[in-house]
């Protein structure tokens, strides 16, 4: 992931008149298929009653505090949607009652915003505790809901947040409540709400001890048992006046390195025990690729038959991708792979080459030192 100064580059704040009472709007370029979507993300309050270590929001901290009227958060919203300065709303919010209680306000925005035709994306961020019922309306109202996880497991929960709520009853239980309830619309073809882009949930990174394996495990399961659509990692970073704010910053890359391990259990088949071979003894990944370190481990893995591999051989290729993979599938019906050349008409010659020292080809000699 890119670095912190990289990540503030990504915001902009726009100023609105008096029509909405003058309102300072945080727009974020999110990335979505390679392309960009500015999204109005913003929290419904920063009024908190928590006592979250880590976080600028505490209750106990000195803060300037703000709060949405919901009727007004939703007008700005159609009027930023219709002047196409965002594609959709991310509303999250900090938790200034109970979990329901801001659940419902935060609904009553999405309400809003339904009711004057917003067809919109829209991400909403639900509170640990959240009951059953609130779900259920917003898993028909939005496209992408989520709980956060805050961490992999109960005892990093409590550390992080002491009076959250419970780790198993209020986050665990309520993911696997959204999941269930997401999997209930599966198959409905509307244009928008639905929970069309699935469940998804974040996990700070490095606030207290803690290593990758934890988070990939925590991940794993995320994906594999709930069906969740997206794990997101933040590296922690130190807020004056916070009880962390002696801890160190967790390194950018290995942020980085966690997604791109992440993506190769959600999107590649690879396992947590091969992901166990590139960890060091205290369960740190190294500042390297995860999958090119992957195929040096493996060394008996290749070089791999582009005419005889599967799907799962493809995809521990390093450079090789789920879209490559059905191209090399798809190629192979009509023709052989065996020279570079074949290889470049179906991928490029930029990844052609870079795959090309992983692979059989009739030229390998004359591709290595044209490669040197």
């Amino acid at each position: 992931m890119p670095s912190y100064s990289r990540r503030a580059e990504k915001w902009q704040f726009l100023r609105l008149g008096a029509q909405w009472d003058r309102a300072v709007v945080p727009i974020y370029e999110a990335a979505a298929g390679g392309k960009k979507c500015p999204l109005f993300k913003t929290l419904l309050t920063s009024y908190c009653k928590n006592e979250c270590k880590y976080c600028a929001l505490r209750c106990g901290r000195r803060q300037q505090r703000d709060i949405w009227d919901p009727k007004k958060l939703a007008k700005v919203t159609m009027h930023l949607h219709k002047t196409g300065k965002i594609q959709g709303l991310f509303l999250s919010s900090s938790v200034f009652r109970d979990p329901d209680y801001t659940v419902e306000k935060e609904l009553e925005v999405v309400r809003a915003l339904r009711a004057t035709g917003y067809a919109g994306y829209i991400h909403l961020r639900l509170m640990p505790g959240t009951s059953r019922y609130l779900m259920q309306e917003a898993v028909r109202l939005v496209d992408r809901v989520g709980i956060n996880l805050e961490a992999p497991t109960n005892g990093m929960f409590s550390d992080l947040c002491p009076d959250k709520g419970g780790f198993f009853n209020d986050i665990v239980k309520r993911l696997e409540w959204l999941a269930e309830e997401v999997r209930r619309l599966d198959g409905y073809r509307v244009k928008c709400g639905f929970s069309r882009a699935g469940v998804d949930t974040q996990m700070i990174v490095g606030a207290v001890q803690d290593n990758d394996k934890q988070f990939l495990e925590a991940t794993s399961w995320l994906y594999q048992k709930l069906g969740l659509r997206r794990v997101y990692y933040s590296g922690f970073e130190p807020i004056p006046r916070t009880p962390f704010e002696n801890n160190v910053s967790c390194p950018p890359f290995r942020e980085y390195r966690l997604y791109q391990a992440s993506f190769l259990i959600r999107d590649y088949g690879f396992g947590l025990e091969e992901l166990a071979q590139i960890m060091s003894d205290d369960g740190f990944l190294s500042n390297t690729d995860p999958k090119r370190a992957l195929a040096s481990a493996n060394p008996d893995m290749f070089p791999v038959d582009l005419n005889m591999a599967d799907r799962r051989q493809l995809l521990r290729i390093p450079n090789v991708g789920p879209l490559t993979a059905k191209k090399i599938l798809e190629a192979r019906h009509t023709a052989r792979l065996d020279r570079l050349g074949d290889l470049e008409k179906i991928v490029g010659s930029g990844l052609a080459r870079r795959i090309a020292p992983y692979v059989e080809l009739r030229d390998k000699k004359l591709t290595e030192l044209f490669l040197k």
